[in-house]
C-alpha cells in the first residue's frame, strides 16, 4: 500500500527533529489523515549538526504541529505541515569568543551521545512491508511528487539570539512554502523532462525584528522601538536538474523581493546593530575559529562512537546489515525504496560549510543502483583516503541567492526615558527621529559554486539622507519651521526608479525577461577573468547608478589537484602545487551631492558618538607573535614556487563626480559632541542649546571631484608569508612586497569654489578659488612588524605624495569670508554661529560672473608646481625627502584691462642680479628644464621598540636606543625673485565699504517670529528631554534646565577645540628648554645647506608684467620697464646673499637622496658635527631710477663664519654647560648714498610706516574681536545675563565686533574702547641678564668675534651754489674688529679700529675730475 512508503518517510522526518515522540501514536494518527501534536521539544543537537552554524540552541519548542495527508489524493493534493508557534533561542558558541581551544559546546556533546544511541538500536521501529503490486518505478515517482509538493505553513515563528547584553528577536506571523508552476501560481507540479525544473514560493507575512538591551540579571528594562515592524516579503526558489535521477540540483536560485523595508535604529540600538554586523564579518573571514576545529572534533568523536558495521560516507553515515539501512533518526525501511526514503532528507556533506545545510533540504531522486554505487565508492574513499575530492568535484551545484528591495529607509532616533503614571508599570523609552536614509532599487546577489568560486554583488539605484525634526534641543526641522523639503536633504546619490526603471531586477526570478521565466536555462560566468571583463565598473553604474559593489573570490589549482578544500599555505613543505586564491572587491559610488550644513554635521557626529558608546570587546584579538628564528628547511626552488603566486585581498573604491558643499555653521554645539567621540566627559553646565535661526544668504565652500580612486591590497595569509620572509636572510623583493599593506589614492580634477545659498534655497553660480588639479598618494604599512624586530633594514611604513600643480585664486574679501566661516565651525556661539558674517562682506567676496564688480579688489594668484614628498619609517630611522618644483605668486588688478603683477618667482636665475650690469647685457629666458626650487633630504634617528627576548610575555617590551649616529639634513634652495609691489599691500589692506542692508535681519525675523511666544521666557531653546535620574546615561545628550540656561550669557562662545592648559614658565625656564632642545637636535647633526641668492624688488609704484613676457618673470618685467619709454618708478633692489653651511668633516652630496641613505663620515659623538662653516656671498643693495639710471647702495659683500658649539660633560650633580664660539671674517664693505636714493628710501619708509600702522590697527581690532567674541571655554562668564530673551528682530547688531568696512584712516569707537597700557619693565644691565640666565639654565659661555678689513662710506650730493658741480664725502675705516665674551662672572666687549679718515671731494662735470677739498685722518 502507499501508506507503507509515505508514512515511514514522514515519521522519519518528524522523529528526526522532535524528541520524546511515540512512533506508534504518530503512525496511528497518520492513518487517519490528520495528526495534531502539542508541546513538542526540538532535538537541538540534530539542528546544530545539520545547520552547522556557530550558534548553540538554548531551547526549542513547538506549541502545535499539524500534519494533513490526503491519502485518497496524494497524486493531486499536497501534504500540508502546519506549525503553530515555534520558538527557538540561540546564543554564540562558548568557544567562539575564547582562544579557539575547544569549539564544541554542550549541545554538540549531546549530539554525539544521542546519535550513538540512535545508531545502536536500528530495529526498534516497525519495518514497512513491501507491496508486490506496486512497481519500484511507480513508488519512486509517487514519493518524488509527494515530497516536491509538500506545503509547510508556520504561524508565529519566534527566534531569539542573546549575546552579552544584546537580545535580538525575530517574529514572523505567518510563513508558507508551496510549489508553483511556470507562472509562479500555486499548483501541483513535478520534475519532468525536458525542462527538469522545480519552482517553489515562500511568503512571509508581518516580520518584526526587535533589538533590546538586557541588564546583568537578564531582564529588559527599556523596550526599544522595533528594528523592523510588520514587513512582508516573498521568496521564489528555482531548481534545475541535469537529469531525472540527479541527486542534487545543478542550479539553485533563491531570490527574495521586498516592496517596502523600513528600519528603525535608536541611539542604544546602533552599537548593538554594529556589533551584530561585526559578528557576521568575523564569522565570514573565519576570525573566530568556530567551524573547522569543532567539526573535526565532532566527526572524530562520531567515528569513535559508531559501531564497526557502520560505513562512514562523505556526507552521512548508514548502518548496513542484511540489506537494511538505518538513518540517524531511528527509521529503518526494508528494500531499496526504503533506503531511498531513509536517505532522502540527508545532508550532502557535513564539512562543506554553511551552504551545505541548505542542500540537504533540496529534493533529489536517486536510483537504487546509484545509491549502492555511492556507498561502495564511499567505503573505498574511507579506506583509500584520496578518492573523495574527485568524487565531489562534479557535484558542486551553482547556487544563486538574491535579495531585492524596491524601497527602503533607515531612520535614526534619539531616545529618552519616560515614566508611566502607574508606579508598578515598567519604565519606557520615548524616541525622537533625527535622521533618515532612503534608498531605492536595492540588489544583493550572491553566486557560488562550492568553494572554488564565490561572487557577491550589491547595487543601489538611488539614495538620499534627510534631516528630521530637531537635534539635541535645536529645532531646525520642526514642522512649524516651514522649511522646504529640499533643505532637509543633505545627501543625494544616483537616480530614482522612475528614471532608471526596474534595472535592479535584471535576470532575477522577478524579472519577466529572465531566462528562467522564458523556459531557457540560465548561463553563469564562473571564470575570474571573464567575470571582470563582463561586470565592469561602467556596467555597474549603468545598471544601478548610486552604489555598486562586486566581491569575487576564486580558488584555482596550478596543478592537477582538484580544488575542493581550503588552501593550506604551508606549501613550502609539500610537493603538491599550491592553490591560487584571489579576492577582489570593487566598489563604485555614482555621482553624489553632499551638503554638510550644521544640521547634517551634528546629526552625523551624534550617530558616531552613539556608535562608540559601548563596552564590547572585539571578536578577534590580535596575538603578539613570538620572535621567529631562521628556518633552515626552505629551499630556493620552494621559495620560487611560492613567489609565482601569493594570495592577496584587493579592494578598489571609485568615487565618480562628487560635490561636497560646506556652508557656514548656522549653529554650533560641537563642543557637546566631539568630547564624547574623543572619549572625554561633558560637564552638564555646558549643555544648553542655541536658538536656531535660518540665515540667508549663507556662504558656502564647495568641493568638486571628477573621480577619486582608492586601492587597497593586503596579503590573504599574512602570518604565513611574514614567517617565510622574515626567516630568510635576504628575502626577495616579491616576497617583501606581499608583507605590506599597500594603499593608493588618486584624485582627479579636484576643484574648490565659493558659492552662496540664496533666500530661495538654491545655490548661486560657483566662483572658483582653486581650479581643478589632480594628485596622488601612495602608502604601505608592514604587516606584523613584531616578526621583523631583528631586521632594522626593513621599512615599517612608507608614504609618497605627488602634486603636479595647484593654483589658488582669491581676493582679500574672500579670505576674510573663509576665516569667518572657519570660526563659525570652531567656536560655539549661542546666538548663531555665523552672526559675525555680514551681508557687506558676502557681497564683496562673491562676485557673479557677468555682473559689474562692486569693488576693485585685486586677485591674488598662487601657483605651486611639482611637489613630491616621500616619508620612510624604519625601526631606527625616520626619513623624509622631497622636492618643490616652482612657486609663482601674481596679483591681478581689476579694471577695464586686467593687469598681471608678478610678486614671487621661484626658481629664478639670480646669479648675476647682485649688480646692475644684468640690465645692460643680454639675459637668457627662463628654461623649462630649470632645477627644482627646493630639494630636501632629512634623516632622523629614533628609538626602536622591539620585543625583549628575555621576557616571556608579549606585553613586556624594552626600548633599545639606536641613537648611535646623528641626524642628516641636506637642503638646496634655488634663487628666487620677489617683487614687493604696492598692489600686494592693496590686497592685504583691502576692506569692503560699509553698506546698510536689512535683508539678513528680516530673513531671521520671518523664520522665528512664529515661535516667539513659546520661547520668550527662556534664553536657549525649550528642552526636548527631561534629565534622567542616572547621570551616566546619555552623557552626550542635551540636559538643559532653566537654571543652567540662565547662568550663561546670551552670546557666550565656547571653543570647539579648547587649547590645552600650558604651564606657566618663566622666561629663563623657557630659554633653558629652548637651548636644551636645540642642542639635542644639532649635537649630532650632519648639515648641508645651500641657499642661492634671493633678489627683492621694492618699487614705489606698481610694475605690471608686459604681455610679451612669460607670466611671472620678475627680472624680465623689471628689465622691460627699465628699457621702456615710460618712466620707471623708483625701485630699491635688495639682493640677499648666497648662503652655504657645512658641518665639520662633511663632503658635499646631492641634496636629493634616495632614502634611507648613508653619509661618508657619520657623526658618532656629541659635538663632532661642529664647527660649522658658514659662507655668505653676493649681498648687495642698489636702486633703479628713471631714465635708465642705476645707483649702488651696497656693493657685493660676503663673509666666512665658523660656528662651534659644545656642551662638556661635568659632574652629575652640576648643571649642564654650553659653550658657543663664533668667528666672522667679513669682506670689505662699500656703502654709497645720494640724494635720489635718500628720496627713494624716504618714500618707501613713509609708505611702509603707514601700511604697518594700519595693519597693526587691524590686528589689534581683530584680537579684540576674538577676545570679546570668542572667549575660552575655561573662562568664567562675565556676568549674569537677562533671563528674558529678546526677539531676534529687535536685537541690535553687535557693535563690539570689528566690521571690515570700518574706516581705517580715522579712529573709531573700537579704538577708544580698546586701549593698551604700556608695558612697564625694569631696566637690567647686560651683566645682570647674563647672570640671571646662567643661573637658571646652567653655565653658558659665549665668545663672538667679527673681523672687517675695510669699511667705506660714500655720500654724494649736488652743489646748490653751482648745479654743474657734485660733492662727495668719503669715510674709510680699516682693520675693524669686535669681540664679545660672556662668562658666568663677567661680560667683556672689545672694539678696535685700525685707521679712520674722511675726504671731501668736489666733481666738475666738464673736466670730469674730482678735487679733494678737505681731508682728515685718525689712527
Amino acid at each position: 500500500m502507499l501508506e507503507s512508503y509515505v508514512s515511514p518517510l514522514l515519521m522519519s522526518y518528524v522523529n528526526r527533529y522532535i524528541k520524546n515522540l511515540k512512533p506508534s501514536d504518530l503512525q496511528l494518527s497518520l492513518w487517519g489523515g490528520d495528526v495534531v501534536l502539542s508541546k513538542l521539544d526540538l532535538r537541538l543537537d540534530v539542528l546544530e549538526q545539520e545547520l552547522k552554524l556557530p550558534f548553540t540552541f538554548l531551547s526549542g519548542h513547538i506549541h502545535e504541529l499539524r500534519i494533513h495527508v490526503p491519502w485518497t489524493k496524494l497524486s493531486s493534493e499536497p501534504v500540508v505541515i502546519t506549525i503553530n508557534t515555534m520558538e527557538c533561542i540561540l546564543k554564540l558558541r562558548d568557544g567562539a569568543t575564547d582562544d579557539n581551544e575547544s569549539c564544541t559546546s554542550s549541545s554538540t556533546n549531546r549530539s554525539v551521545s544521542e546519535s550513538s544511541k540512535n545508531a545502536s538500536k536500528p530495529r526498534r521501529l516497525q519495518q514497512a512491508p513491501s507491496d508486490p503490486d506496486l512497481p519500484p518505478g511507480y513508488v519512486q515517482s509517487l514519493i518524488r511528487r509527494v515530497v516536491n509538493n509538500v506545503n509547510i505553513v508556520v504561524n508565529n515563528l519566534i527566534l531569539k539570539y542573546v549575546e552579552d547584553d544584546i537580545v535580538l528577536s525575530v517574529n514572523i506571523t505567518s510563513a508558507e512554502c508551496y510549489t508553483v508552476d511556470d507562472l509562479w501560481d500555486r499548483a501541483f507540479m513535478d520534475v519532468i523532462s525536458p525542462e527538469l525544473v522545480l519552482r517553489k514560493v515562500i511568503n512571509f507575512s508581518d516580520c518584526t525584528v526587535c533589538l533590546d538591551k538586557r541588564n546583568a540579571s537578564g531582564k529588559i528594562e527599556f523596550y526599544q522601538d522595533p528594528l523592523l515592524y510588520k514587513c512582508s516579503f516573498r521568496t521564489r526558489l528555482h531548481f534545475t536538474y541535469d537529469n531525472i535521477n540527479a541527486k542534487i540540483p545543478a542550479v539553485i536560485k533563491i531570490h527574495t523581493l521586498v516592496e517596502s523595508l523600513k528600519l528603525s535604529l535608536t541611539d542604544q540600538q546602533l552599537p548593538m546593530f554594529i556589533r551584530l554586523m561585526a559578528l557576521g564579518v568575523a564569522l565570514y573571514y573565519g576570525e573566530m575559529g568556530v567551524h573547522r576545529e569543532g567539526e573535526r572534533e565532532e566527526n572524530s568523536s562520531l567515528r569513535e562512537s559508531l559501531p564497526e558495521s557502520c560505513v562512514f560516507l562523505p556526507g552521512h553515515y548508514t548502518y548496513q546489515h542484511d540489506d537494511i539501512t538505518c538513518s540517524p533518526a531511528d527509521v529503518m525501511v526494508e528494500g531499496s525504496e526504503a533506503s531511498l526514503a531513509g536517505q532522502y532528507f540527508q545532508g550532502e556533506d557535513e564539512d562543506q560549510g554553511w551552504v551545505s545545510w541548505a542542500w540537504s533540504f533540496v529534493p533529489a531522486i536517486v536510483s537504487a543502483e546509484e545509491e549502492e554505487g555511492e556507498g561502495e565508492s564511499g567505503g573505498e574513499s574511507q579506506d583509500g583516503g584520496a578518492s573523495r575530492p574527485q568524487q565531489q568535484s562534479h557535484r558542486d551545484p551553482v547556487v544563486s541567492v538574491g535579495f531585492y528591495c524596491t524601497k527602503a529607509s533607515v531612520t535614526f532616533k534619539l531616545t529618552e526615558s519616560c515614566s508611566e503614571s502607574s508606579y508598578y508599570s515598567p519604565q519606557k523609552v520615548k524616541s525622537r527621529e533625527v535622521l533618515c536614509v532612503e534608498q531605492e532599487g536595492i540588489t544583493v546577489e550572491a553566486l557560488m559554486m562550492g568553494e572554488p568560486f564565490f561572487d557577491c554583488q550589491v547595487g543601489v539605484v538611488g539614495c538620499r539622507a534627510v534631516c528630521l525634526k530637531g537635534i539635541m534641543g535645536v529645532r531646525d526641522f520642526e514642522e512649524n519651521m516651514n522649511r522646504r523639503e529640499e533643505d532637509a536633504v543633505f545627501f543625494r546619490c544616483g537616480d530614482t526608479l522612475s528614471v532608471k526603471g526596474m534595472t535592479y531586477l535584471t535576470n532575477s526570478l522577478f524579472d519577466y525577461r529572465s531566462p528562467e521565466n522564458n523556459g531557457v536555462r540560465a548561463e553563469f560566468i564562473l571564470e575570474a577573468n571573464l567575470h571582470k571583463e563582463t561586470y565592469t565598473e561602467t556596467a555597474g553604474v549603468q545598471r544601478y547608478g548610486a552604489f555598486y559593489m562586486d566581491y569575487l573570490y576564486t580558488m584555482e589549482n596550478s596543478g592537477s589537484r582538484v580544488c575542493t578544500g581550503p588552501q593550506e599555505f604551508s606549501a613550502l613543505h609539500k610537493d603538491e602545487p599550491p592553490l591560487q586564491e584571489s579576492s577582489v572587491k570593487r566598489i563604485v559610488i555614482g555621482p553624489l551631492d553632499v551638503q554638510l550644513h550644521s544640521s547634517a554635521v551634528h546629526r552625523i557626529l551624534k550617530m558616531i558618538a552613539c556608535t562608540l558608546d559601548h563596552e564590547y570587546h572585539p571578536y578577534c584579538k590580535p596575538q603578539q607573535p613570538d620572535v621567529v628564528e631562521e628556518c633552515a628547511g626552505v629551499t630556493v626552488e620552494q621559495v620560487a614556487a611560492l613567489e609565482e603566486f601569493i594570495p592577496t585581498r584587493q579592494t578598489s573604491v571609485t568615487l565618480m563626480r562628487a560635490t561636497v558643499t560646506i556652508p557656514a555653521a548656522e549653529y554650533n554645539i560641537l563642543h557637546l559632541i566631539l568630547p564624547v567621540i574623543l572619549g572625554h566627559k561633558v560637564s552638564t553646565a555646558q549643555t544648553s542649546a542655541p536658538q536656531f535661526q535660518l540665515l540667508r544668504p549663507l556662504p558656502a565652500l564647495q568641493l568638486q571631484f571628477e573621480r577619486v580612486t582608492f586601492e587597497h591590497s593586503v596579503p590573504m595569509y599574512e602570518e604565513e608569508v611574514t614567517r617565510t620572509a622574515c626567516s630568510m636572510n635576504k628575502p626577495s623583493d616579491t616576497l617583501l612586497h606581499h608583507c605590506y599593506t599597500h594603499c593608493y589614492l588618486k584624485v582627479f580634477e579636484f576643484a574648490v569654489g565659493l558659492t552662496v545659498i540664496g533666500s530661495e534655497g538654491g545655490f548661486l553660480p560657483l566662483i572658483p578659488i582653486i581650479p581643478s588639479f589632480s594628485t596622488a598618494l601612495y602608502g604601505k604599512q608592514l604587516r606584523l612588524p613584531a616578526y621583523w624586530s631583528r631586521k632594522c633594514s626593513v621599512a615599517v611604513s612608507e608614504c609618497v605624495f605627488e602634486l603636479p600643480q595647484v593654483c589658488v585664486q582669491v581676493t582679500r574679501a574672500q579670505v576674510q569670508l573663509l576665516q569667518c566661516m572657519f570660526h563659525s565651525w570652531t567656536h560655539s556661539v549661542g546666538g548663531g554661529a555665523c552672526s559675525i558674517i555680514s551681508d557687506t562682506l558676502i557681497n564683496h567676496a562673491y562676485k557673479t560672473t557677468g555682473v559689474k564688480s562692486v569693488c576693485s579688489a585685486p586677485v591674488l594668484e598662487v601657483c605651486v608646481q611639482r611637489v613630491e614628498l616621500k616619508v620612510c619609517v624604519r625601526p631606527a630611522l625616520w626619513c623624509v625627502s622631497g622636492t618643490l618644483g616652482a612657486v609663482k605668486v601674481c596679483a591681478r588688478t581689476p579694471g577695464e584691462k586686467d593687469e598681471l603683477v608678478p610678486l614671487v618667482q621661484g626658481p629664478s636665475d639670480t646669479t648675476d642680479l647682485h649688480t646692475s650690469r644684468w640690465l645692460i647685457g643680454s639675459r637668457k629666458p627662463a628654461s623649462l628644464l630649470s632645477p627644482d626650487l627646493l630639494q630636501i633630504s632629512l634623516q632622523l634617528p629614533q628609538q626602536e621598540q622591539t620585543l625583549n627576548p628575555i621576557e616571556t610575555s608579549s606585553t613586556h617590551t624594552s626600548l633599545i636606543s639606536t641613537l648611535n649616529r646623528g641626524a642628516v639634513l641636506l637642503v638646496s634652495v634655488q634663487g628666487m625673485a620677489v617683487n614687493v609691489d604696492p598692489v600686494l599691500f592693496s590686497w592685504l589692506l583691502f576692506h569692503p565699504q560699509r553698506t546698510t542692508s536689512s535683508n539678513r535681519q528680516t530673513q531671521q525675523v520671518s523664520m522665528v517670529m512664529k515661535k516667539r511666544r513659546e520661547d520668550e521666557a527662556s534664553v536657549g531653546s525649550t528642552p526636548l528631554t527631561k534629565p534622567t535620574s542616572n547621570p551616566s546615561d546619555y552623557t552626550s545628550s542635551p540636559v538643559k534646565t532653566k537654571t543652567i540656561t540662565e547662568s550663561r550669557p546670551l552670546s557666550a562662545p565656547v571653543k570647539v577645540f579648547p587649547s590645552s592648559e600650558e604651564s606657566h614658565l618663566s622666561q629663563e625656564e623657557r630659554m633653558k628648554n629652548l637651548i636644551t632642545h636645540t642642542w639635542n637636535a644639532v649635537k649630532r647633526l650632519t648639515l648641508q645647506v645651500e641657499l642661492q641668492s634671493c633678489c627683492v624688488f621694492v618699487p614705489l609704484d606698481s610694475l605690471p608684467s608686459p604681455s610679451t613676457l612669460l607670466c611671472g618673470d620678475i627680472p624680465g618685467t623689471v628689465r622691460s620697464w627699465y628699457h621702456s619709454q615710460a618712466c620707471m618708478p623708483g625701485t630699491l633692489v635688495l639682493c640677499l646673499p648666497q648662503i652655504s653651511v657645512l658641518s665639520a668633516g662633511h663632503r658635499h652630496m646631492e641634496p636629493l637622496q634616495d632614502i634611507p641613505f648613508t653619509v661618508p663620515r657619520p657623526v658618532l659623538e656629541e659635538g663632532d658635527a661642529f664647527p660649522w662653516t658658514v659662507c655668505v656671498s653676493q649681498l648687495s643693495v642698489y636702486s633703479l631710477l628713471g631714465q635708465q639710471r642705476s645707483l649702488s647702495v651696497l656693493d657685493p659683500v660676503g663673509c666666512t663664519s665658523t660656528l662651534a658649539l659644545t656642551a662638556p660633560k661635568l659632574q652629575p650633580d652640576t648643571k649642564q654647560a654650553f659653550i658657543m664660539c663664533l668667528h666672522v671674517d667679513l669682506q670689505p664693505v662699500h656703502l654709497k648714498c645720494s640724494n635720489p636714493q635718500v628720496q627713494l628710501l624716504y618714500g618707501l619708509w613713509s609708505r611702509w610706516s603707514q601700511i604697518l600702522s594700519v595693519f597693526e590697527r587691524m590686528q589689534s581690532r581683530g584680537s579684540h574681536r576674538q577676545s570679546s567674541g570668542f572667549a575660552d571655554s575655561t573662562a568664567p562668564p562675565a556676568g549674569p545675563s537677562s533671563p528674558v530673551q529678546s526677539s531676534v528682530g529687535t536685537v541690535p547688531p553687535d557693535t563690539s565686533t570689528y566690521s571690515p568696512s570700518a574706516d581705517l584712516g580715522s579712529p573709531t569707537e573700537g579704538d577708544s574702547v580698546h586701549t593698551e597700557e604700556p608695558v612697564v619693565c625694569e631696566s637690567m644691565t647686560l651683566e645682570q641678564k647674563t647672570c640671571s640666565f646662567s643661573g637658571a639654565s646652567g653655565k653658558f659661555s659665549v665668545w663672538m668675534q667679527w673681523m672687517l678689513p675695510k669699511l667705506t662710506v660714500k655720500l654724494f650730493s649736488t652743489d646748490h651754489t653751482s648745479k654743474i658741480n657734485e660733492l662727495c664725502v668719503i669715510a674709510e675705516l680699516e682693520d675693524l674688529s669686535a669681540s664679545v665674551d660672556v662668562q658666568d662672572v663677567y661680560t667683556k666687549v672689545k672694539c678696535k679700529v685700525g685707521s679712520f679718515h674722511i675726504d671731501h671731494y668736489k666733481h666738475r662735470r666738464r673736466p670730469r675730475l674730482w678735487k679733494c677739498l678737505t681731508s682728515s685722518t685718525d689712527s
